[in-house]
């Protein structure tokens, strides 16, 4: 096989979409972290943000690298400013209201629970309603 065939063979013709690209990074955080790789999985997230600071996902992933390294108040303020920024804050503020709860303040804790079934009920997606609702039973 000539050159020109392998590589016409192994690479897509033309440019990658920004969503793919989004995709391709995305894929990448929780990769590292499954490989205990928390300091190149948070630069990762923190390249997300950049790219597409209204996905969730990217403050979801950057908050966890921060919770695994036994820094939740880091955490939870990350995930708080996510859920300003992201499309959809409700996830957002569920992993706030975990965060902050165990890590023993409660107060908080409640206010973030409180925002999440607040933006879930504005929302009218079911799902983030139901999401909301587990949470809170869980809760003592």
């Amino acid at each position: 096989m000539d050159i020109a065939h392998f590589s016409a063979s192994t690479h897509p013709p033309g440019p990658v979409s920004r969503r793919a690209a989004i995709e391709a990074i995305y894929a990448t955080g929780p990769w590292l972290l499954g490989q205990g790789r928390t300091p190149e999985a948070a630069s990762v997230f923190r390249t997300m943000i950049h790219a597409e600071p209204r996905d969730e996902r990217g403050w979801l992933g950057l908050g966890e690298c921060h919770e695994r390294v036994d820094q939740p108040r880091i955490a939870a303020e990350i995930l708080g400013a996510g859920s300003a920024v992201a499309t959809s804050s409700v996830r957002l503020l569920l992993a706030r209201a975990r965060v902050l709860a165990a890590a023993g303040y409660e107060l908080d804790a409640e206010r973030a629970l409180v925002a999440a079934d607040q933006a879930a009920e504005a929302s009218g997606d079911e799902e983030l309603v139901a999401l909301v609702t587990s949470e809170q039973r869980r809760r003592p």
